[in-house]
């Protein structure tokens, strides 16, 4: 912006044909408002309800009205007031976005919640564009009224068409006839010209063009493939179109000369108070941590919302050149308002940055002390000399308290339904249970599976006397569970409620494949009264790796006999008995030794749930009814973990081997010819589908945490490399 402004006509005027560049603008914005559609999250829309349509349309009108009042106290007329209020309504996702996701909030319920509330203040904004046209010409009733019925029945009828009927017409119809590594470009190409058809009725219809980009990529919003390659064919190209947009359609309009008499920024920061009516719409956010209202963690989700929402967007822009070009505002008052804008784009982004980065620390010091009172739980008050009587006093209460205070891992895989994370949040404060975190994740879809882990620190038991009667840890457990089922309603879901005991350490030491089957040896470290460092935990895995080489060298000194040398050279000795003979000479009747390869294979230690909590981690769970919504069609989900796709490789990288699913298209591209060549991110492609749940979980409790370097045993029949193999073992 500040670049077109400069070269622009209105000063140095170094650009030649202005109005190309702004053409070029314009075709950066309809790619913009394709991904706006292609992007959509429905499952997300559905799962927060009601909540945020509410917290969407209340977050887009109290601007409106402010930025409205504040047009008429300036002295503006009717039609620039309404224009100048319907640019502060938007809300950019895109800015918001890329920080939650920094800051780990995106998989939290005010995440999602952020996500659904300005995805709805895009739809909003289209409505708003559509009827700001009607006020360009004369005022008439039918001028007035079409193109709000217009955009309301495109948006309505169109977008249920585009979400439930197009996309299962083309599962059945359309994407059957291309292979599978073909069908995002064969949805790309149907995409456009799903856009070459809807932008003219759109516009002939007296709604925005702008709708009809946003239905065209609406109707794929389901499909993975056609996402991604979207993203990849266009992200860099839409990168540099929006530049030339923002500085042509914008900048080039902006009167810097008028800028000295000082009105076009007192305007400007007039206006700004518009943002106040985001901010405030952030605490209408409700308390998803049960904590006490407006303070701590509730605080914390209600200045998220409220700087998220503040954030003007690419589409506060288009209002604002829109209403230039139509001549419902004035040149000055459109320099204001871009201005107001742009503060809008810098200082919230900062604040919400700040915002999360203070709270996370808060966070992390929730979960630090429900590590400290369940060390206190073990611990016992040894009455120490170095302590007065009132402070064994104290001490020993503490430790009582600590013993009543249980911590709880609530682990959900169900249907994404209606509502559904209000319900939970609900079930939770009915159980009077605090939530020290809670992260969810589902795939892209409709009809998707909902896959929730929330961690509580239950202190039901602290608040029983001695004379009520109290129940027993796995009573409570029940009662929650039982709870938590009633609340979901389905009766394919998966829920499970365990013990979580705070700052216990998961490490996998050692992975071992033979020929025939594999097996994983996965030990669990769990010492409530010592709690052993990771320290003491790479030493003991240290200690197994020379033990096992100790029983290696032992058992090479054994006497062998001339078969089992002939097998270990790789040489196949003719049988000697019969077919079917099953007579073995009591010389070989031992196991006979076997020399192993070993790799270097990269694993990770976490912190996480070492009594259950393990919903999610097998990949193959025992048969079960599948979770279905509670309708009378009965439809049925697949089981997730039958949903991954690609295929299973391993990347060896400087002797680290790491474990990956490749996408179908990738591995089609590797066998065309790539096998040899030098493949960046751009050219290979990971399905996000095949990341682990775990990973999709991470929050402050199951994080990445750290990583460790464990060996990989491959059984072989050769004794190739074992020199090699004693170098690594003594570098390891």
């Amino acid at each position: 912006i500040f670049v077109g402004i400069l070269l622009g006509p209105n000063l140095a005027a170094f650009v030649p044909f202005p109005i190309s560049f702004v053409m070029l603008g314009e075709i950066g914005l309809i790619l913009l408002v394709i991904e706006a559609g292609i992007d959509i999250d429905l499952t997300t829309l559905k799962l927060i309800g009601s909540r945020g349509l509410i917290i969407a349309i209340i977050g887009s009108i109290l601007p409106i009205a402010i930025a409205l009042a504040l047009a008429f106290a300036i002295g503006t007329d009717t039609k620039g007031a309404i224009a100048a209020g319907a640019c502060f309504g938007p809300t950019s996702l895109g800015i918001a976005m890329n920080i939650l996701r920094q800051g780990k909030i995106v998989n939290t319920p005010v995440g999602q919640l952020i996500v659904s509330a300005a995805v709805i203040d895009d739809m909003i904004a289209l409505i708003i564009l559509s009827q700001l046209g009607a006020l360009s010409g004369d005022a008439s009733v039918a001028a007035i009224v079409v193109p709000i019925v217009s955009a309301l029945g495109f948006l309505i009828i169109g977008g249920l068409i585009a979400v439930l009927v197009l996309p299962q017409f083309l599962d059945r119809f359309f994407f059957t006839r291309f292979k599978k590594e073909n069908r995002g470009a064969a949805g790309l190409a149907l995409m456009f010209l799903f856009l070459f058809a809807m932008m003219p009725a759109t516009y002939y219809a007296k709604s925005s063009f702008l709708m009809g980009a946003f239905l065209s990529g609406l109707v794929f919003c389901r499909n993975h493939d056609v996402h991604v390659r979207f993203v990849s064919q266009f992200k860099r190209l839409l990168q540099w179109l929006m530049r030339i947009f923002f500085a042509a359609s914008i900048g080039f309009q902006v009167p810097i000369k008028d800028f000295g008499s000082g009105i076009v920024i007192g305007y400007g920061l007039l206006f700004t108070l518009a943002l106040t009516g985001k901010l405030a719409v952030g605490f209408l956010v409700p308390n998803f941590n049960n904590t006490d209202k407006f303070k701590g963690l509730h605080l914390r989700d209600c200045l998220i919302t409220g700087c998220s929402m503040a954030a003007e967007g690419e589409f506060a822009f288009v209002i604002a050149v829109f209403s230039k070009d139509a001549g419902l505002i004035s040149a000055d008052l459109y320099a204001s308002i871009v201005l107001a804008v742009l503060i809008s784009t810098i200082i919230p982004p900062f604040a919400l940055r700040a915002t999360i980065s203070y709270y996370n620390k808060v966070a992390e010091k929730i979960v630090k002390e429900a590590e400290s009172k369940e060390r206190r739980r073990s611990s016992v008050a040894t009455g120490s000399l170095e302590l007065t009587p009132e402070e064994q006093e104290k001490q020993l209460r503490d430790n009582i308290d600590a013993n009543k205070i249980i911590f709880l891992c609530i682990q959900v895989q169900c249907s994404s339904t209606w509502g559904l994370i209000p319900k939970i949040i609900s079930t939770l404060t009915t159980l009077k249970v605090e939530v020290i975190d809670n992260r969810s994740w589902h795939p892209r879809g409709v009809d998707s599976t909902l896959m929730t882990e929330i961690f509580v620190q239950d202190n039901y038991f602290l608040h029983l006397t001695d004379e009520e009667t109290s129940k027993t840890v796995d009573e409570r457990i029940d009662e929650v569970h039982e709870a938590m089922n009633k609340a979901i309603r389905q009766p394919g879901a998966k829920v499970k409620v365990t013990r979580w005991f705070p700052g216990v350490l998961q490490a996998i030491v050692e992975e071992v494949k033979s020929k025939s089957s594999v097996s994983t040896n996965v030990t669990r470290g769990r010492d409530r009264d010592n709690y052993k460092s990771v320290k003491d935990l790479l030493a003991k895995e240290a200690t197994q790796t020379l033990e096992s080489k100790r029983n290696k060298q032992i058992a090479a000194t054994k006497e062998k006999t001339l078969d089992q040398i002939k097998q270990e050279m790789g040489i196949t000795s003719e049988p000697s008995q019969p077919e079917g003979s099953a007579a073995i000479s009591p010389d070989t009747a031992g196991a006979a030794p076997q020399t192993t390869t070993r790799r270097r294979v990269r694993q990770k230690m976490r912190s996480t749930p070492v009594t259950g909590g393990s919903l999610f981690d097998d990949p193959k769970p025992a048969a079960a009814e599948e979770p279905k919504a509670d309708k009378g069609g009965g439809k049925k989900h697949k089981p997730f973990s039958g949903s991954l796709g690609g295929q299973s490789a391993e990347l060896v990288v400087g002797g680290e081997v790491f474990k990956i699913r490749v996408m179908p298209e990738t591995v089609h591209r590797i066998r065309s010819g790539y096998s040899g060549e030098l493949l960046d991110d751009a050219s290979v492609k990971f399905s996000h589908k095949d990341v682990p749940i775990e990973h999709r979980l991470q929050g402050f409790i199951r994080t990445a945490g750290l990583q460790t370097i464990s060996e990989d045993v491959s059984e072989t029949a050769s004794n190739h490399g074992s020199e090699e193999e004693s170098e690594r073992d003594d570098e390891w």
